[in-house]
């Protein structure tokens, strides 16, 4: 049996709360996790053991598995004398009560109870350690004991004044299954909640309370939904919402998620945000009672857009798997916006956003129906090259000019000609690094390694065909699957064409004097247009290979996270990219610092292009267009469109020539080249 010291502690059987500040005080000094947890937790859960409503019931005996079914009075009076001092907070004096009895009566069927008050005075002593020795030998020795589950939840307490939630949690997730009681079970599935909010894992605490919910009595089901209600007011973010809205998209608390993101999308003054989330509120709860305030808001919004001198449209898929892409372009617009409004008196551009949705038939009529309702004078959109088509019809029957951020399809034009593009497209990539390779630095030979992708066919073609236009030659090409990690095979495969036309070998002999076959690479360069993860694979095979050549790369290369996985041989690669957020141009620091300071984040390539398209049709604006064909007009007659790049026009098939950036990797950063 362990021994236990005497320090002083807790209340009933657990931590005394008149001692503790609520959640959400102020406290001096760092607060770690434990602490959060015990604030939050100790003082609510344990203090509902109720022991003595087993040992009061003196008709059916002690409950536990040794022993006479009848009571034993004088037992029963020294228990409840311990618990009362633990109730009084005298828990040295419980603790030598209890000691004393379990010295002298080790084969009691009262000991479950003594385990369990004991434990209880050691979680207030602070000695939670020595508490979970005798909750262990509580459920070892009594395993069906009734209080096996109140002991669990002690245990679930111990281990939260330890530190270890993770192992707080499934003894706690025992307690909710295996007590045949609903109280315990509700303790439980509370306790558990209460830690994945600490955690911050506010759905699964959500859906332990919600469980909890059901466990419970009518009168008392409406304090839980209280608490959620609380968690959902004044603890979770939007990122956190939207995980709540989604993961109950038409129940409680899913509503009430809606509700409180709407809230939060306003007070940011982000109204196309709230009225998304209110078209979304009004078709999953159209009986809820918040549904009138939200068709008013809707309302609303309408008009206000309605009323603005211009409107710009921005349809972009702001869900799903490409959601994240476009919400960075959609920032970028945003900006944009901001920006004319300091910088260009345009204060009356209204701002429509849609969700572009995966559905082609649904995509042109919700765009006709918008284009109808609103008459923007241009539209930021569409993001994939297999919406264009539908676009360029559109535009053409209602003269409003699109201008796509993202699809790289190249002439444009071919669909439609008010279809344009800022778009870093692939053709744009291979021949700023052809360029680059063949005319400044002399190569004219080249391998290339290529992912089995669109992406990667796609570069590898158009790299092909750039290098041919300028006198080079490609002597070997290669793939591999995106979920390849051994690249040896391609590598192989590569020196072996090589060898056949330009590489050459010798021997020497190594300090073992043994002979080593040496390759010389005959070609110049390899182009390696994949993923920063593929390349940093990639590139210490080919030197294990002798293939010491210079690397050429595309925009996938753009990564920070490349310096985590690469080693020195990336060291010299050469890569091209439509956006660099280190180039000292003072126009595009001022673009990212303003990003930065808006969305606590960096701009991406999406973010800079989407930028750029807005700010073109704002200057279109400011020149005098009132309607999408001025807007369209515009884009074609101007050589000098303001850009992040500098100025720059639109090309023959409507595709932005702007600038393109070489970057070099140079001691583990990226360093521009021009």
């Amino acid at each position: 049996m362990p021994r236990s010291s005497q320090r002083p502690g807790l209340c009933r059987s657990g931590p005394c709360l008149s001692r503790r500040p609520p959640l959400g005080a102020r406290q001096r000094g760092p607060v770690t996790l434990a602490v959060l947890l015990s604030l939050l937790i100790l003082p609510d859960l344990v203090t509902t053991v109720s022991l003595w409503e087993g040992l009061s019931a003196k008709a059916a005996g002690p409950r536990s598995e040794r022993g006479a079914s009848k009571s034993d009075p004088q037992t029963e009076a020294t228990l409840e004398r311990a618990k009362t001092l633990i109730d009084l907070h005298q828990e040295p004096a419980a603790l030598e009560i209890l000691r004393a009895f379990m010295a002298a009566n080790p084969h009691s069927p009262y000991l479950d109870h003594a385990y369990l008050l004991t434990a209880g005075a050691l979680i207030g002593n602070k000695t939670p350690a020595e508490a979970v020795e005798y909750l262990d030998l509580l459920l070892s020795e009594f395993p069906n004991s009734t209080l096996a589950g109140r002991a669990r939840i002690m245990m679930g307490t111990a281990q939260v004044q330890l530190g270890n939630v993770d192992a707080a949690l499934p003894v706690l997730a025992e307690a909710r299954s295996l007590a045949p009681d609903r109280e315990t079970q509700r303790d439980a599935l509370k306790m558990i909640g209460e830690i994945q909010v600490v955690k911050g894992d506010f759905v699964r605490a959500v859906q332990a309370w919600l469980d909890e919910t059901a466990l419970a009595p009518d009168d008392q089901r409406y304090a839980i939904r209280e608490r959620i209600h609380d968690l959902v007011a004044h603890k979770m973010d939007k990122r956190a919402l939207t995980r709540l809205r989604d993961a109950y998209p038409t129940t409680f608390p899913g509503d009430v998620a809606l509700i409180r993101l709407i809230e939060l999308h306003l007070a940011s003054g982000e109204d196309y945000l709230a009225e998304r989330s209110i078209r979304i509120f009004l078709l999953r709860f159209p009986n809820h009672a918040y549904a009138q305030t939200a068709s008013e808001m809707l309302g609303s919004f309408k008009s206000k857009v309605k009323a603005s001198q211009h409107v710009i449209a921005a349809v972009l898929p702001l869900s799903g798997p490409l959601g994240p892409f476009g919400n960075e372009a959609l920032n970028g617009v945003r900006l944009a916006l901001d920006k004319a409004k300091e910088s260009l008196g345009l204060a009356s551009v209204g701002l429509i956003v849609k969700d572009s949705p995966p559905d082609r038939t649904r995509f042109r009529t919700e765009l006709s129906e918008m284009l109808a309702e609103y008459q923007p004078v241009a539209v930021i959109g569409p993001f994939l090259s297999r919406d264009l088509p539908a676009a360029a019809a559109l535009g053409e029957e209602t003269e409003v000019p699109f201008i796509t951020p993202a699809a790289t399809a190249p002439e444009v034009w071919r669909y439609g000609s008010y279809v344009f593009s800022t778009a870093f497209t692939y053709t744009q990539q291979a021949q700023r690094i052809a360029d680059f390779a063949v005319g400044r630095q002399g190569y004219r030979r080249f391998c290339i390694l290529h992912p089995d992708t669109t992406y990667g066919h796609e570069l590898t073609r158009l790299f092909t065909q750039s290098v041919r236009q300028r006198g080079g030659e490609i002597i070997a090409v290669e793939s591999y699957e995106e979920t390849d990690h051994d690249f040896s095979p391609q590598i192989k495969r590569l020196k072996q064409e090589d060898l056949k036309r330009y590489g050459t070998t010798t021997t020497s002999k190594t300090s073992k004097g043994l002979t080593r076959v040496n390759y010389t690479p005959g070609f110049d360069a390899i182009f390696l247009p994949g993923d920063y993860e593929q390349i940093a694979l990639i590139a210490p095979q080919l030197l294990f290979y002798d293939m010491k050549v210079p690397l050429l790369g595309s925009n996938g290369w753009n990564s920070p996270d490349l310096f985590k996985f690469a080693d020195r041989s990336i060291e010299g690669g050469v890569f091209v990219d439509g956006f660099f957020l280190d180039t000292p141009d003072p126009t595009v620091q001022d673009f990212v610092a303003r990003y930065r300071k808006r969305y606590q984040t960096a701009p991406s390539l999406f973010s800079a292009l989407a930028y750029d398209a807005t700010r073109l049709v704002l200057e279109a604006i400011r020149r005098g267009a009132t309607n999408g064909k001025g807007v369209r007009d515009d884009l074609v007659a101007f050589t000098d469109l303001p850009t992040l790049g500098g100025p720059a026009a639109f090309g023959p098939w409507g595709t932005l020539d702007r600038r393109t950036y070489l970057i070099q990797v140079k001691q583990g950063k990226f360093v521009l080249l021009n």
